[in-house]
């Protein structure tokens, strides 16, 4: 046998039975937010003049739309500016179901541009902006007015529909939360227009069946950790459904966003220091290759936060703490100085 493939073989082997049940589950449920900042809906599923076939909708009023989940591309084509995003997990839906879901959004105005920094396959965190509004025609000319298409597949798709005008399987209502820190301005939730027929005994005026993310009495915490024997970022976990770490491995660094509100977090690393917070996603806290020894959390929900550490060293959890204090040991920050963490659990109550 080759000697580079026996000593790959090796330590494959070793190291998937070295560790056994230590890799964390890490179901990842996102919460699938309205894509753009500016809520003006122009024209709704059903609607006649353009959309009578479809469950699509208009929307004009933002620069850009944001990626509604941490997703991928999965097709994109200059045919009408349009891109196939696809989330990487399941996610929940407005209507309370939890599949995958794959958005279209069609009109984009920057296909040379995005094209060269989204192929297919690029992954986009979610609430990242990354899709232009063009009004782009099928030879990718401006003709339309400003606006985005954005229709909704719930499940897994890379194929576009025969006509871009007929993609999706569901209402965006069922589909998106309306995150009041992301959709900031609403202007008309959509109803039909004078003069125009709704078709398929669609719904013509959705004001009223939007639902608003910060209105749930459940705001779930998604957080990923950074793993420094593996050198990457492990899956994302939500609440206490699993913790974020291998166990027996150090922790680096942490990511950390909310389905609604935002979350304050510092960490401080053996031999140094309390390093500067970060909120939500703007960063990750820690330094890569050092490993962490305290962590600090904070909301802004008005909920209280628990979070509590692993210690590698003892292999036991530290109890549950929920302030935000580095001078207080007891209750301030969870961790030991000078101990590693390998694992992290977090929620909010």
């Amino acid at each position: 046998m080759n000697k580079k493939l026996f000593l790959l073989l090796l330590f494959v082997t070793v190291t998937f039975t070295s560790f056994p049940n230590t890799i964390s589950k890490a179901a990842s449920h996102e919460y699938a937010w309205f894509p753009v900042s500016v809520m003006n809906i122009t024209q709704i599923a059903y609607e006649s003049y353009s959309h009578s076939n479809s469950n699509q909708i208009d929307c004009s009023g933002s620069t850009y739309a944001f990626a509604p989940f941490t997703g991928k591309v999965v097709n994109i084509s200059k045919s009408y500016g349009v891109v196939l995003f696809q989330s990487t997990n399941p996610v929940y839906y407005a209507d309370g179901t939890i599949d995958y879901m794959t958005v279209q959004f069609m009109h984009g105005s920057n296909y040379d541009t995005w094209k060269s920094y989204y192929e297919k396959g690029t992954v986009i965190s979610q609430g990242t902006d990354f899709y232009k509004i063009g009004g782009t025609d099928g030879n990718g000319n401006t003709t339309y007015g400003l606006h985005y298409d954005i229709g909704v597949y719930r499940g897994k798709t890379s194929s576009f529909a025969s006509s871009f005008s007929k993609f999706g399987n569901t209402f965006a209502f069922d589909a998106f939360y309306i995150n009041t820190n992301k959709t900031t301005s609403i202007k008309n939730k959509g109803k039909v227009e004078s003069g125009n027929t709704i078709y398929n005994n669609a719904p013509s005026n959705w004001s009223n069946l939007w639902r608003n993310l910060s209105n749930s009495s459940k705001i779930s915490v998604i957080y990923q950790v950074y793993d420094d024997v593996t050198k990457q970022f492990l899956p994302n976990v939500v609440d206490t459904q699993d913790y974020a770490g291998i166990f027996g491995h150090d922790i680096d660094c942490l990511y950390a966003n909310l389905s609604s509100g935002n979350i304050t977090y510092k960490v401080h690393y053996k031999g140094g220091s309390w390093l500067s917070e970060v909120t939500n996603r703007s960063d990750y806290a820690g330094i890569k290759n050092k490993p962490i020894d305290g962590l600090m959390i904070k909301t802004d929900t008005g909920k209280t936060v628990y979070y509590r550490v692993h210690l590698r060293r003892t292999g036991k959890w530290l109890p549950y703490v929920t302030g935000y204090n580095s001078n207080d040991s007891n209750n301030g920050y969870s961790g030991i100085l000078g101990q590693e963490i390998d694992a992290i659990q977090i929620y909010l109550d």
